[in-house]
């Protein structure tokens, strides 16, 4: 069982890599929103998407891999057990519901927007009304991924 504490370490660092990972997508946003039309605003649409990849890809990876292992070595939980531990399993289905978002929505709709932007990051042409349109749409699935989140978050601290 000494294991376990570095597992659950590791959980925490890993929640809060998606905790900075909801603050700046805010941050970002308005960055991108403030720059729209000028040059230099796909530079921070690419940047919005590179640092919501990789900080999402590094929270979600890590969140469902320790998560799991924290269910196989504690003996107290299970997979999806409502009656024994309501809240862990509530988490369990909401990471259910956000990856069935991230691979099903947010990759495809990131992908064709990286498509849009082109590979000219120095180009002076402004982004297509479709890369708006695609990008509005991402913000819009981020927030309910981000909500999720903070909701997992609130369910591991109140327990």
């Amino acid at each position: 069982m000494q294991l376990y504490p570095t597992i659950l370490t590791l959980h925490i660092v890993f929640a809060g890599i998606w905790l900075v990972n909801l603050i700046s997508d805010s941050v970002l946003k308005d960055f991108i929103t403030k720059n729209k039309g000028k040059v230099g605003e796909k530079k921070f649409i690419r940047l919005y998407l590179l640092f919501s990849n990789l900080f999402g890809m590094i929270g979600a990876s890590g969140i469902l891999l320790t998560g799991i292992i924290m269910v196989i070595l504690h003996p107290h939980y299970e997979f999806f057990q409502m009656s024994a531990n309501h809240w862990l399993t509530s988490k369990q289905i909401l990471i259910v519901i956000q990856l069935f978002i991230i691979f099903i929505y947010v990759i495809p709709a990131a992908k064709n927007l990286r498509s849009l932007l082109g590979a000219d990051l120095e180009s002076t042409e402004p982004v297509t009304e479709s890369g708006y349109a695609n990008l509005k749409r991402i913000f819009k699935l981020n927030i309910i991924i981000n909500v999720i989140v903070l909701i997992n978050f609130l369910f591991a601290i109140t327990h």
